[in-house]
């Protein structure tokens, strides 16, 4: 709910605010503790990883630092493989909507979206399309 959240100010207010990001990392770390120690482990080992592999991406101007948190907030909900399997997937949808931007639109300075990329790259590995 929050990723989708999340995608409607992106995508029409071009901000994605922390109401949205900060509930969800906290829910998704409460709901892993409570899992047991094992699983609050991964979800910080996950979270750390979107930080440490993003962190370069922003500091480049690859992506804003809204998107970064908002997938930190997500890998709280994910393992480790998961996290690094939407982040991939994440970037190869971004890199085809771009494609697809430049195509149709002959626009090289459009910005992305890419609160709507995390979200598509969280559907297909939760739901076990990739």
């Amino acid at each position: 709910m929050f990723l989708t959240g999340a995608v409607f100010t992106d995508l029409f207010k071009d901000k994605i605010y922390n109401a949205w990001v900060v509930p969800g990392l906290l829910l998704g770390m409460g709901t892993n503790l409570i899992q047991g120690q094992d699983r609050f482990l991964e979800s910080i080992l996950a979270v750390g990883a979107a930080l440490l592999i993003l962190l370069p991406v922003y500091f480049f101007k690859g992506i804003a630092a809204g998107d970064v948190k908002l997938f930190m907030s997500a890998a709280s909900f994910l393992s480790m493989q998961d996290t690094l399997s939407c982040i991939l997937i994440s970037f190869l949808i971004a890199g085809a909507i771009s494609v697809a931007v430049i195509i149709l639109k002959r626009n090289k300075q459009k910005t992305i979206h890419f609160a709507v990329p995390i979200l598509a790259s969280v559907l297909f590995v939760v739901g076990g399309v990739l």
